[in-house]
């Protein structure tokens, strides 16, 4: 499955198994090249979905006239 079909929470569990792995055991360094570069792929899927949720995130704020409208969140 390709790592853009796969929920956020599925990319997280994977990139920790990596991590592990690169801490943890004694890799070979092609093996640890291999899973460094998994891993910083994972991240760059992750970071993706996170801006988007940011951009998709809003705040109702309360009129003085009592509506709720969205305002954006900020950029920061």
């Amino acid at each position: 499955m390709n790592a853009k079909d796969k929920s956020f929470e599925s990319l997280m569990a994977e990139l920790e198994a990596l991590v592990s792995k690169l801490e943890g055991e004694e890799l070979n360094l092609d093996d640890a090249i291999e899973h460094n570069e998994q891993a910083f792929k994972l991240i760059k899927v992750c970071r993706e979905r996170l801006d988007t949720a940011k951009q998709k995130i809003d705040k109702l704020v309360q009129t003085s006239e009592g509506n709720w409208e969205e305002e954006a969140l900020d950029k920061n």
